[in-house]
């Protein structure tokens, strides 16, 4: 019994069939159909009663199907199978006439069973159409006129007639111009030829199921696999790694090339050799410089004079500076906003990185400044709008040094305050695990009792309570903040808001959180989509209008994954990049705030990421990812993304797995 088939079924093999020659060599037309020479008169009534002699005849159809089961890289075949199928039909066929047929159509259903991972047999429906044709050689008489040269042709109208060149004549020979003078006194010729009649010609379709045994129906897959996994995006460096195996069996001391379509990036070591456990790894390095390019990345290897090879396409970019500083606002500020960014160097962010602010004019100030990266590279900062600014365009700059290199960006927004009313916003700087959020509220400097206000933090790492609260008499409210254990450092933004008179009052606060101790990998998972695309339709909400896109998407995440038994939690990535005809959306160099995972088939990754592309306004966002993964390697995709200015992407859709796709704990091996 063969279970690689069974295991390939249940990792998204496709089943599928065709006709083969008896050594399983393909072939366009298979079915060999014969004729019994043997033909039976019977006698049929016509439609009008008039009784006819027509012919039974007995035909047979007989040839060999392959059944074959593959993915991206693997691929089982079964042994030539042969069949025979023997039909009966009546035709007007007399002595003397020549019976052909030929295939029309063919088309073949295959059900594979499989008993706890293991091949029983299977079952193959076949639908073959064929054309035949009852005909028999005849003479036939046909009437025509005689041929003979035509005059020449001069055309008088030409201006210069001296230029006219005559047309060469036929010469002909004496015996041929008495045939044409002939031919011209009789005007007509009889003529006889040679011609095929048809008697008879019908379409004849053919059912018939075969049922073999996995005796009589073997599987050879004794082709090798090539798996490997590449990043939706891949920025300036990263690793990639995959298995090579034959046979079922994992593959050691096995040398894979490696190449990419455009030749524009390297690999280090190329080739990578394969180890013990048959995994291999390589490190794709994108020269400084690079724009968001899409390429092709292929491995190969030969094993036992076959070459097995597997091609990915991604996105790779790596912008020229060694450190950069983006820095990200609304384009419209309303009394009180948030400015965020993030700094990273050689592909890896920055924590610690003091980023001050500065305005031109200088009429907005900014909570805290000095702000401060973190474990993420991710800066924010609150934007304070006197009241009363009229509305006026103002360039806010950040500027940080990173290993003695001055980092600077600007940006311009358009900034307004007329509220009559304030709130006020203060916690500490650094909440761990529990803190107190305070404020008041006040409109003409008189406090305001009995307002209901609300509470969110971005990204989601925490909990208010009470949310919302009251205002009491003096305009004063405080909740409290309590944040899940295991989270990591992170940069947070705070956000109060009430309507006071139908007008939305709000206040941001940048605030850094965690709570230790923190498990950093309860987990380890390494999931993508076969073939690096599938068919998606999205939500999107860009600057408060919302739109639907269909086209093409890839997602990849990395979290704690390591060939070994143990989880890295320096393994730390995940990607989205979605095309729509020229619409582009890319979360780029996604770091975890928290992982999960359900036995080996459910991963799910929330965290923050930079957005690239022409759809969403440019910003970090909290992406979540999840991946639950069905019957055949079929898994439901989720992926949803928002920052706190009301931007998002939201999708869910259905794609098989990479076959390198791997969820587990940390222990275990794949």
């Amino acid at each position: 019994m063969n279970s690689n088939v069974c295991h390939l079924l249940q990792t998204g093999g496709v089943v599928s069939c065709y006709l083969s020659d008896s050594s399983g060599t393909p072939v366009e037309s298979g079915i060999v159909c014969t004729v019994d020479d043997k033909r039976e008169d019977v006698k049929v009534k016509t439609s009008k009663g008039q009784e006819v002699n027509l012919q039974k005849i007995w035909i047979k159809k007989e040839g060999f199907i392959v059944v074959q089961v593959t993915n991206d890289s693997e691929q089982c075949q079964s042994i030539p199978i042969p069949f025979c199928l023997n039909e009966r039909v009546i035709l007007c066929a007399p002595e003397g006439t020549d019976i052909v047929c030929k295939t029309r159509d063919f088309n073949c259903h295959v059900s594979i069973d499989c008993q706890n991972g293991v091949y029983r047999g299977m079952t193959i429906d076949l639908d073959v159409c064929l054309d035949v044709q009852v005909s028999a050689g005849v003479a036939i008489e046909i009437y025509g006129d005689a041929c003979h040269p035509r005059e020449i042709l001069a055309n008088n109208d030409c201006k210069d007639k001296g230029s006219i060149r005559p047309l060469p004549r036929i010469s002909v020979n004496p015996s041929s111009q008495k045939r044409i003078e002939t031919m011209e006194q009789n005007k007509r010729t009889q003529n006889c030829t040679h011609v095929a009649k048809v008697y008879d010609w019908v379409i004849l379709k053919s059912q018939k199921t075969i049922r073999k045994s996995a005796e009589d129906a073997p599987f050879i897959c004794d082709r090798c696999a090539l798996h490997f996994f590449v990043p939706a995006v891949l920025v300036c460096e990263r690793t990639i790694s995959g298995t090579l195996e034959c046979n079922g069996e994992r593959v050691e001391g096995a040398s894979i090339q490696f190449s990419s379509t455009p030749d524009i990036v390297t690999f280090s070591p190329d080739p990578a050799v394969t180890d013990e456990n048959g995994h291999l790894t390589t490190v794709v390095t994108v020269p400084p410089g690079t724009d968001t390019t899409n390429i092709e990345i292929t491995a190969s290897s030969t094993i036992n004079g076959d070459l097995v090879s597997t091609t990915l396409p991604t996105i790779v970019l790596c912008l020229a500076e060694p450190c950069i500083l983006t820095l990200f606002g609304s384009e419209t500020m309303t009394c009180d906003d948030v400015v965020s960014g993030r700094v990273w160097c050689n592909n890896t962010f920055v924590p610690g990185v003091e980023v001050e602010l500065t305005a031109n004019p200088p009429i907005v100030s900014f909570d805290p400044n000095p702000t401060i990266t973190d474990g993420m590279g991710d800066y924010f900062a609150n934007v304070s709008i006197p009241d009363g600014t009229p509305p006026t365009d103002v360039e806010i700059t950040a500027t940080a040094t990173v290993n003695g290199e001055l980092l600077t960006e600007t940006i311009t927004v358009n900034v307004s305050c007329e509220s009559e009313c304030e709130l006020t916003l203060n916690a500490d700087a650094f909440i761990t695990c529990e803190g107190e959020i305070t404020g008041v509220l006040t409109c003409d400097g008189a406090p305001v009792e009995g307002q209901q206000v609300d509470f969110s933090i971005f990204p989601s790492v925490g909990q208010f309570n009470p949310n919302p609260v009251m205002t009491l008499a003096d305009g004063s409210f405080s909740t409290t903040l309590t944040i899940p254990e295991e989270t990591p450092h992170l940069s947070t933004v705070v956000t109060a808001t009430t309507i006071v008179g139908g007008q939305s009052v709000g206040r941001h606060i940048n605030v850094h959180v965690e709570c230790l101790p923190v498990v950093e990998c309860p987990c380890k998972f390494r999931i993508g989509i076969s073939g690096n695309a599938a068919p998606a339709t999205v939500d999107v909400v860009s600057v408060g209008v919302p739109s639907t896109l269909t086209g093409t998407i890839n997602v990849t995440a990395v979290q704690c994954f390591s060939a070994s038994a143990m989880c890295n939690p320096a393994v730390d990535n995940f990607n989205v990049s979605f095309g729509s005809g020229g619409n582009t959306i890319n979360f780029i160099t996604g770091r975890r705030i928290e992982i999960e995972c359900d036995g080996n088939t459910f991963a799910r990754v929330r965290g923050m990421a930079r957005v690239t592309g022409n759809v969403l306004p440019g910003g970090i966002y909290e992406v979540t990812i999840t991946c639950d993964i069905g019957t055949g390697g079929l898994a439901t995709w989720t992926v949803n993304a928002t920052d706190f200015s009301g931007n998002s992407f939201s999708t869910s859709f259905m794609a098989q797995i990479n076959p390198a796709t791997f969820i587990g704990d940390c222990q275990d091996v794949p």
